[in-house]
């Protein structure tokens, strides 16, 4: 049998040597790399519509609603909702989108979130007794920190001439303003 001849080495080329030095000291520290960091997912508007909500109150058909119904609750009735909160942590706006027609004595209407007493306010006429149930008003209600979950709003209705019309909750994501210019003197 005649010998083989070995194979001959040849050096590696520089840029070759480069990158293979490199791969090799990046692993040498037994270091793993590092994760890419996922960001919580930005506070996004939620929107409840009055009927899907749990408790009193009946269903309404109203044409200049946001769904073309509202829920219709008089005094000693609630109606409460059921959300989620994606975002991490988030301070959120509230607003009621609601009617009430001119008809006597206004409402008080509680919001509670969580069961943490938001605000209480009363409600405005929206119109005369025939249109003013299909002219809708939004108030503010307060403001909320929420963190990611569950979460409940809950509304109730005391005084008043019998009754509201609740279109719409609102939670909207909190605007924080800053400013880089100097105050003005």
């Amino acid at each position: 049998m005649t010998p083989q001849p070995s194979p001959v080495k040849k050096p590696l080329s520089t840029p070759a040597a480069c990158v293979l030095l490199l791969l090799l000291s990046a692993c040498a520290d037994g270091s793993s790399p590092t994760q890419p960091s996922v960001a919580a997912p930005a506070a996004q508007r939620i929107s409840l519509e009055g009927e899907p909500g749990s408790g009193d109150g009946h269903v309404l058909e109203r044409a200049r609603a946001s769904g073309g119904r509202t829920i219709h609750l008089g005094p000693g009735e609630r109606r409460q909702w059921v959300f989620a909160v994606h975002a991490q942590e988030a301070a959120y706006s509230i607003a009621m989108t609601y009617s009430n027609g001119e008809e006597g004595e206004l409402e008080t209407i509680s919001v509670h979130i969580d069961g943490v007493l938001a605000r209480s306010f009363q409600d405005r006429n929206t119109g005369d007794a025939s249109e003013g149930w299909n002219t809708f008003v939004s108030d503010p209600v307060g403001a909320v920190t929420l963190k990611s979950g569950s979460h409940t709003i809950v509304l109730e209705v005391a005084g008043g001439d019998g009754c509201v019309e609740v279109d719409l909750v609102t939670l909207s994501p909190a605007i924080e303003l800053t400013s880089s210019a100097p105050p003005s003197s």
